[in-house]
């Protein structure tokens, strides 16, 4: 990493990041904020309460601990001395200190969340997001320095082979990475995680723009070869994608930064890399038959979606995120359009870059339908509906979310692809949804603004011409506003795609008795305890609600080993027109429900499709 423009103390914002509390998982923390910052008698300084790509309100400044402030009281020479400065805390995320002189503050931060959107330490490994542990100095446009200090040498040995791995710009740094990193403002300083640790590392260049795969976590060396074979077939495509007559990325350089875990998925885009949290069992390893390893075809899924990203949602925005607003949710009715269609173009580009076929893409397909099919939340909440609550919803799930809720990333993925067959339909194969998003990039490109709520409506327009309009304006009523369910196996059959309707057999399958039942269920405790519970099925005409212990079915005591046995049984004894007994317990009280045999038992099934070519 190339050594960038020298920035100053006296012009910079500064951290000082240590790692030797690790037994406690706490960052130490020492911010330096020159006097030339500070305009007014006070300055204001918060930590983000949410971070960009996560839409939820977290509250990272509940990490913070041993805040103390103190200002330069005298300077002489190469000798500072500082006194403390008082200060009070103005909400959960704020501190508001009382001074106009340069300023130094220390803190720690509390780091043991695992995810991809916090910050993490042990003696295995660092990793934090500068939203989580940078307070950022309010009400002023400064330029910002990170100073990462190495482990002491004698405090681990697990540590002493660390190094960092981040896209942040390096002012002055060892050959390990440690030392100091700049940002121009705090947006870009929050938009280049940092990891810290032992890596193997996987290079590749797409279309000329240097790439990198740094994987921790690991026991076993993955299979280098078929990763940066794998992953440079995917990237290219996507720089080919956004520019297919000169094709070249909008960034210098990429890093997909993975943490391997024994159980976890998940990834947060971010403008010149990922973090990625997957299985390490989902990654390839040498003499592995990748044929009967589709986890690791969900692994390069995550990265194409994550790598789609750089385009969509971190530089073609939506308007009200631009700029974001870091203490308070920022509404949009669009992430429909910026995670949903993402959904739809990670799976699209494993299959035109050659790392899946078409058999295994319709299965994908397939896979998302028939999710979205299952829950009862989508004929009550619309996509754009969801995407505006996604704050409160979406990523605040309980055990009512799949009665309520419908995800803009699957159902979003669905309505793309239906738009995509329109497109294509009404053009007679001389247009596609591809151009519709080539327009937006250019546009972005032109304007470097973000997208208003209609700006995809204009596209539409001008792309596929005024002729289509009202079809678009009856397909976003529909299905878009609407709650309808998109008919796409009407759809996929006009364009050669095989669409049959599963057929049911709750004789010899637990998944299709659980669907009459409407329950989902998991392990607690050698009980079998009711997750959720879903509308309308003959577990809520029972009575039986979600966080429901069931001690037995037909006066046969239930354990996790039989339920799938049990559930067969009582379906077959409601087939034969037998009233089906339950016993449960729901706030450690013993509660006896029956189920009811009716004539049609199949109205409580919803519909499952299997696709083939």
């Amino acid at each position: 990493m190339r050594n960038a423009k020298k920035i100053t103390s006296s012009q910079s914002i500064q951290y000082q990041i240590g790692v030797d509390d690790w037994r406690g998982h706490r960052f130490d923390v020492t911010m330096s904020v020159p006097a030339g910052v500070v305009k007014a008698a006070h300055v204001d300084l918060q930590l983000p309460a949410w971070i960009p790509g996560s839409y939820m309100i977290r509250d990272f400044s509940k990490h913070l601990e041993c805040f103390a402030v103190s200002e330069v009281s005298h300077q002489s020479n190469s000798k500072v001395a500082f006194k403390p400065v008082s200060f009070e805390k103005i909400d959960s995320h704020t501190w508001r200190v009382y001074s106009n002189r340069s300023l130094r503050v220390n803190y720690q931060i509390y780091a043991f969340d695992t995810s991809v959107r916090a910050a993490y330490l042990d003696q295995h490994r660092a990793f934090f997001n500068a939203s989580s542990l940078c307070l950022q100095v309010m009400g002023t446009k400064a330029l910002y320095a990170i100073n990462l200090l190495p482990p002491k040498s004698d405090d681990c040995v697990t540590m002493s082979a660390w190094s960092v791995e981040t896209t942040l710009p390096a002012q002055k740094i060892n050959r390990d990475g440690f030392g100091t990193y700049q940002a121009v403002s705090y947006d870009q300083l929050i938009d280049h995680p940092v990891a810290m640790g032992e890596f193997q590392v996987i290079r590749w260049q797409a279309h000329g723009t240097p790439h990198r795969l740094v994987i921790q976590g690991l026991i076993d060396h993955v299979d280098e070869r078929q990763l940066s074979q794998d992953l440079k077939a995917i990237c290219e495509q996507h720089i080919a994608f956004f520019e297919p007559n000169q094709p070249r990325a909008p960034f210098k350089q990429y890093t997909f930064i993975v943490n391997a875990v024994g159980d976890g998925y998940g990834g947060l885009e971010h403008r010149d890399s990922t973090v990625l949290l997957c299985k390490r069992d989902d990654l390839p390893y040498p003499g592995q038959n990748l044929k009967k390893h589709s986890a690791y075809e969900d692994f390069l899924g995550l990265c194409s979606h994550e790598y789609f990203h750089a385009w969509m949602v971190k530089r073609i925005k939506p308007k009200v995120f631009d700029p974001y607003v870091l203490n308070q949710k920022n509404h949009t009715r669009l992430l429909w359009l910026f995670e949903g269609f993402t959904s739809y173009y990670d799976d699209l580009q494993l299959l035109r870059s050659g790392r899946i076929d078409r058999k295994a893409y319709l299965k994908r397909i397939e896979k998302t339908w028939n999710m979205v099919l299952r829950g009862p939340g989508r004929h009550k909440q619309s996509l754009s509906e969801s995407s505006f609550d996604a704050w409160t919803k979406y990523y605040l799930m309980d055990e009512n979310t799949p009665n309520a809720v419908v995800s803009y990333y699957a159902k979003g993925s669905l309505l793309a692809l239906g738009l995509d067959l329109k497109i294509r339909e009404y053009t007679q194969q001389a247009q596609s949804l591809d151009d519709v998003i080539r327009h937006l990039w250019q546009m972005h490109q032109l304007t470097e603004s973000g997208m208003a709520e209609d700006d995809f409506d204009h596209a539409i327009d001008f792309v596929i011409g005024s002729g289509f309009k009202k079809i678009w304006r009856t397909f976003k009523a529909n299905y878009l506003d609407g709650v309808e369910d998109l008919p796409l196996e009407n759809w996929l059959s006009q364009v050669g795609v095989q669409v049959a309707e599963k057929p049911a057999s709750p004789e010899e399958s637990a998944d299709t008795a659980k669907q009459l039942l409407g329950i989902r269920t998991t392990a607690h405790q050698g009980w079998v305890k009711l997750s959720h519970v879903l509308d309308g099925g003959l577990a809520q005409k029972a009575g039986l609600s979600a966080g429901d212990f069931v001690s037995s079915i037909n006066s046969e005591r239930l354990t996790p080993a039989r339920l799938d046995l049990l559930l067969v049984q009582a379906i077959q004894k409601l087939r034969r027109g037998q009233v089906v007994p339950i016993c449960a317990y729901r706030h450690d009280q013993e509660l006896h429900m029956t189920l009811q045999p009716e004539k049609d038992l199949f109205q409580y099934q919803p519909k499952q499709y299997a696709l083939s070519v």
